[in-house]
């Protein structure tokens, strides 16, 4: 019986970053910055991106995937876990429904489970690998369905931007928030919210203050001893070193895997965006 895990591109996760037990899938989303089109698939050119997203002053929209793209990773195996950006924020997990539909159709032979991760990046990703390692068990497809499920439930998503440009444009953010804030140089931490929305926890005055308050908040919300970490980053390794050393020291973890932001997470969180799955 094959395996394949498929996720959005907002996962922050390329295809060479290969799971145990299944063969990892992404469906790309699209980023539209004036006249200029990114898919953001493994070829995707992020500081091109992020210098298209500072010229441009006109307006800049992000696209999901069609349910083709889905049908496609879906039909090449016989049993397929699908995990995809909170439906609050985008209808890629529609599109991948919509998908599933089709191949239970075609092929009712093959199982197919979407996952609403409400959420995003990292936290997709540890729901991914835990669907992987369940699978390494040798679990029946319904169990581990059941188990993702409570699992997805578990995970959270933590993240602190400096820009909030897209933010307001995409109506997450009241325009007067997003300028007051960016003028007085104060940094806000946000989380994913139990429906898939932003949700806005604190504001905080300097960068080493904010990481701090991240790694407390991470801590008041869950047990992390040994639990794993999943940093994503728009070119703020000097943020992601510090955070590693907290998440060391106060969340007694040591399990953390760090990437850089793919299109979809660099459109939204900008340059110096910091995320963090756990």
């Amino acid at each position: 019986m094959t395996w394949n895990i498929v996720l959005d591109s907002s996962c922050d996760l390329t295809t060479q970053q290969n799971l145990k037990n299944a063969e990892l899938r992404i469906a790309p989303l699209t980023i539209r910055v004036g006249d200029k089109e990114f898919v953001d698939d493994d070829t995707i050119n992020v500081p091109q991106l992020l210098d298209a997203m500072n010229r441009e002053k006109s307006a800049s929209s992000t696209a999901c995937p069609p349910p083709n793209a889905f049908y496609e990773h879906f039909i090449t195996a016989d049993n397929v876990i699908c995990i995809c950006i909170t439906s609050n924020l985008s209808g890629t997990y529609n599109a991948a429904v919509q998908a599933a539909a089709m191949v239970k159709e075609e092929y009712p032979e093959k199982n197919v489970h979407v996952v609403n991760s409400w959420s995003t990046a990292g936290e997709m990703v540890l729901i991914a690998r835990y669907a992987d390692r369940l699978i390494g068990e040798g679990l029946p497809f319904d169990k581990i369905v059941e188990k993702v499920e409570e699992y997805a439930k578990e995970v959270r998503l933590v993240f602190t931007l400096e820009k909030f440009d897209n933010l307001i444009k995409a109506g997450r953010m009241k325009p007067l928030v997003g300028k007051v804030v960016s003028a007085l140089g104060i940094h806000l931490v946000a989380q994913a919210s139990d429906v898939g929305t932003v949700e806005l926890m604190f504001k905080v005055r300097g960068d080493d203050k904010t990481l701090e308050k991240m790694v407390d908040y991470m801590n008041e919300q869950k047990d992390m001893t040994g639990k794993p970490v999943f940093i994503s980053h728009c070119n703020n390794l000097k943020a992601v070193e510090r955070l590693k050393e907290l998440i060391k020291a106060k969340c007694r973890t040591e399990d953390i895997t760090v990437n850089h932001c793919k299109g979809l997470t660099t459109f939204y969180a900008m340059e110096k965006g910091v995320l963090i799955g756990y």
